[in-house]
Parts: structure tokens; sequence; C-alpha cells
């Protein structure tokens, strides 16, 4: 009990210390979308992934530090009537973690897209959380250019999309000499515990399997190390530049929200509403980041009427403040 206090001490202590310098590093020399926009199915790294049930696919992506885990309350109703297909990003969950300096949305989007490919993925559904839904938007506008048959729809729950304020703990993971000894220091279930905080808007609602799954992800070989760099590209250089191709998506896309989201601000979501042009933005109260783990009843509703609708270029586009 002593260590572990002490252990909380320095991690509050050094937080502090971070919230007055502001020291994070971003990586500046990983390939822009320039050097990404035509992509070839050259890499061999295979992302780990699950299916199940059938129908039409809906390709589940989830965001920073978690894995295809984030999306055990939502795979089994959507089963019922679609083919489910969970990934785990590179570096993430039991896909490859390899000491490389590639682990950008561009990078992440590209293994993505070859994935569908290979599999032969048609009349495709892309839910993307959080990074995740970062992957899902360059993933869906290098499908629009390659192949603009293939994908019907979009998800974006709490979506990086914009150039923004990095949450505190990503800035710290970005921080030279101060990442590493916070992540390779600072017991996992601890680290883990700390974010699932920041996460969820209910701290009550954290469950310990979930603190454990993750905490075990955090364990795997090489998985502090994908994560720090993960961290340092997060946001690549030329957001600003790319978030341009947002406006020629017009495939019907359904934005979901939190008001009170402590990591990608409501305001995000909002601007990706007015530029996505076929789009529908859901805002939640009382919900954190992460809507699918901490309140799955919510989501699901209205995650199924959009995947269900047979007309969707009719969807109309506007916000609904849903009262839970």
């Amino acid at each position: 009990m002593k260590n572990s206090v002490i252990v909380v001490g320095v991690f509050v202590f050094l937080s502090v210390i971070l919230s007055l310098s502001g020291c994070a590093v971003m990586d500046k020399n990983i390939p822009g979308w320039s050097q990404y926009r035509s992509p070839v199915k050259a890499s061999k790294l295979q992302l780990a992934s699950k299916s199940t049930g059938e129908g039409e696919p809906v390709l589940l992506i989830h965001g920073f530090g978690a894995s295809s885990y984030s999306w055990r309350y939502i795979v089994e109703p959507l089963a019922q009537k679609y083919r489910v297909i969970t990934i785990d990003l590179k570096g993430f969950g039991d896909s490859p973690k390899p000491r490389d300096d590639a682990y950008s949305v561009y990078e992440q989007a590209s293994l993505v897209r070859n994935f569908i490919l290979e599999n032969d993925l048609k009349n495709l559904h892309i839910v993307g959380h959080s990074y995740g839904g970062g992957v899902a938007l360059a993933t869906s506008i290098y499908l629009s250019l390659s192949h603009p048959n293939l994908q019907r729809s979009l998800v974006l729950i709490d979506s990086i999309a914009y150039p923004q304020e990095l949450p505190g703990f990503v800035k710290m993971l970005a921080t030279p000499v101060l990442g590493p000894l916070l992540i390779y220091a600072i017991p996992n279930t601890i680290q883990v515990k700390d974010l699932l905080k920041k996460v969820y808007f209910n701290d009550a609602l954290i469950p310990q399997s979930a603190i454990d799954h993750y905490a075990d992800n955090l364990s795997k070989s090489n998985a502090k190390y994908a994560t720090l760099t993960t961290a340092r590209q997060i946001l690549p250089t030329d957001l600003q530049q790319f978030s341009e191709n947002y406006t020629d998506l017009t495939l019907p896309t359904l934005i979901i929200w939190s008001r009170d989201d402590e990591i990608v601000p409501l305001a995000i979501g909002e601007r990706l509403h007015k530029s996505l042009s076929n789009s529908r933005l859901i805002v939640f109260s009382d919900v954190g980041h992460a809507v699918q783990e901490e309140e799955p009843s919510w989501v699901l509703p209205y995650l199924q009427q959009f995947l269900e609708a047979e007309t969707r270029d009719t969807m109309t586009n506007r916000v609904i403040f849903p009262s839970n």
C-alpha cells in the first residue's frame, strides 16, 4: 500500500511539472499525407482481427491505448444483422508492434485500407473511435479516391480530426525522458486506471476487468514502445491541410460525441459536422470520451438505426441532443 501511494505521488508530481513546462515533442519528420496519398500494398504487417456474424461488414476501429476489446458491448448486438469485424491497430492489442517510426494516422489508415482490400470487404460500414476515428477518416478518404464503391457509411465517435490541444496524458507520453519514465516505472494497472478516469465521466462505472485487460495489453512485448511512438505522432503536422479533404467526403456519416469529453472537445465534432455535408451529429451529456464502453445502451440504438437505414441519401443534416 505504501509503495502504491509513493508511486501515485510521483505520478501526480510529474503531472504538475509537465503542466508547468509543456515539453511534449511531436515527431515532425514522419511522412505527410502527400506521401501516403497513393498507398500501395507493400507492407507485410497483418493486423489482428476477429469476425462475428453475417451480412454487410461493419469494421470497428479502436482508439489510442485501447484495442478491439473496447467494442465488447457493441459486437454481439450488431452481429445479429451484420458481419462485425474488429481489428487491433498496429502497436495495440494482438497486432504486431515493430520498433519502427511508422505509427501515424496515415500509416494506420494505409494498413486498414490494405486489410479491407485483401479481405474483399464490400458494402462496408466503418466505425472509428478517438484516434481510431482519425484512422477511419483517412481510410475513408483513401477508399473514396481509389475504390469509391466499397464503402457505404462512416461513423465517428469522439474522433480526432483537426489540430487541437493535446490531452495531458498524451503530452506526458510525448515528452522526452518523462514519457519513458512514466510508462516504464509506474505499474500498468495504475497507469490504466488513471487514464480511464479521464476517459469515463462516471468513475464508478470503470470495471476492474477493463483495467486488468488494458494493463495486460500494455505488458506485451514492445507495447510501451508503440504507445510512446504513437503519442508523438498522434496529430500529423499537416493535419490542418489534410482536413481540407473532409468536404469531399459525401458518405452518409453519423457523428457521436459527448458534451463532457475531456480528451477531444465537442467543438471538434461540431466542426466535423459542418465539413461533412451528409452527416448527423448526436450529442450526449453525462458520459465521457468512450460512450461505447461507459454507456453502450445509449449509443447502440442510434448506431443500429443509422446502419439499418435504407435511404441514407435522404438523411437530414441535423444535430440531436438525446435526453438520457
